[in-house]
């Protein structure tokens, strides 16, 4: 019921918020801006990861939810080489 509440949802992409700790493990929700930018994302503890670059929910759900997966890994990759090369 849940997976089809959330493919469902392609003209409202906040309507997903409720359902993002089910999508990805630990993270409670995405920051969503005026103009429906993603910025980054929070986990369940209250911590925030930008993203790496600007990332919009266009397109089927499915489609956008794996941007947003490879836009997280991609934006921590960056953090931690960051860190390793200070």
């Amino acid at each position: 019921d849940e997976l089809l509440e959330i493919l469902s949802q392609t003209k409202d992409p906040t309507a997903v918020q409720p359902h993002m700790r089910k999508c990805f493990d630990n993270i409670a929700r995405l920051r969503f801006e005026d103009d429906l930018r993603m910025s980054r994302f929070v986990s369940a503890e209250g911590e925030e990861v930008e993203f790496c670059r600007d990332l919009y929910p266009k397109g089927n759900v499915e489609n956008w939810l794996l941007d947003v997966e490879a836009t997280m890994r991609d934006s921590l990759r960056l953090i931690f080489q960051q860190a390793v090369a200070n």
